[in-house]
């Protein structure tokens, strides 16, 4: 999965050349990791379409109740592209895990650690260590395996009695919407970014015309699915359609789709986690050097039609 590429964008339109990550995959399922109110605590980038996804699903479901969130800065350093900070000074800690920088939590789950850390990063607040940063499966873990400390109905979120079904139309949205402005960054050919580009808005039309005959992907109900989806959705005008060419369209050229996006921002879970500020500053400034270029102009937007 390519789930971190879509942070990368460096200003001037290169990707950003740094460490590998790893994938860190304790489940609950599995009986690897405990089920434990106040024992984990997951951290993000208010900017990332990756974490956000979580970060929406933990609310949606009262999960804030059991497990905390904090957040990295938006900004990596001039001088360390290949890690996350907790502040806009290298001595800000995360109140919780008490760190400074996200590599930490790393190192405290592989002592040799020397990547670059990746979020979404949950940790066990016991020993401090990332136990799992991988998207898809964190949003499947917390849907099925958490019902316990959940305020909604389970099967309506994520309908198990359809669940091939369901899982299909997931990885859908996941390869041919969320993993494409990534992709589109590695690219090496024409004839590769115009695939992708057309995979990307050959989706966005099918969706579309679902959404002209009901209010969710699912049907009347929202469902994981539309999680997954607006955080593609939210940032795709503000930063897809210029930095990743995926400008064939703009969101708001899609009726159905724009009110649909818009209807959503207005749930308390997916408002409170979605940054516009956070989101530009990572995507534009990039890193925490002067603004000194056009590349690094942070770009105005009018949040309020968001609300219309």
């Amino acid at each position: 999965m390519t789930q971190n590429n879509a942070c990368d964008f460096r200003s001037g339109g290169n990707t950003v050349i740094t460490k590998q990550t790893v994938t860190i995959d304790k489940r609950f399922s599995t009986q690897e990791l405990p089920i434990e109110a106040n024992r984990y605590r997951l951290i993000l980038g208010g900017f990332c379409p990756w974490a956000t996804q979580v970060a929406i699903e933990i609310d949606y479901l009262g999960l804030d109740q059991v497990i905390s969130k904090g957040v990295i800065w938006p900004l990596r350093r001039a001088n360390n592209h290949a890690d996350w900070m907790f502040g806009a000074k290298d001595t800000d800690q995360d109140p919780v895990l008490k760190t400074t920088k996200l590599s930490q939590n790393y190192q405290k789950a592989i002592p040799d650690f020397a990547g670059r850390p990746s979020v979404p990063a949950l940790i066990d607040i016991k020993t401090g260590q990332v136990v799992n940063n991988v998207t898809d499966v964190l949003l499947d873990e917390l849907a099925l395996v958490w019902d316990k400390f959940s305020n909604q109905n389970q099967e309506l979120f994520y309908p198990q009695e359809q669940q091939k079904k369901f899982k299909t139309a997931a990885n859908e949205i996941l390869h041919k919407i969320n993993e494409i402005p990534g992709k589109i960054l590695n690219i090496g050919s024409q004839n590769e970014y115009e695939k992708l580009a057309t995979t990307f808005f050959n989706q966005l039309d099918k969706f579309e015309i679902i959404l002209q005959h009901q209010s969710y992907l699912w049907g009347d109900n929202l469902t994981q699915l539309d999680i997954r989806l607006f955080a593609s959705l939210v940032r795709f005008d503000l930063v897809y359609y210029y930095q990743n060419k995926l400008n064939y369209r703009c969101l708001t050229d899609y009726p159905a789709l724009w009110a649909y996006a818009k209807r959503l921002y207005q749930v308390p879970a997916f408002k409170n986690n979605t940054d516009f500020y956070d989101i530009k500053q990572h995507f534009y400034r990039v890193d925490d050097h002067i603004i000194d270029s056009i590349e690094r102009v942070i770009p105005l937007l009018d949040e309020n039609k968001w609300n219309d």
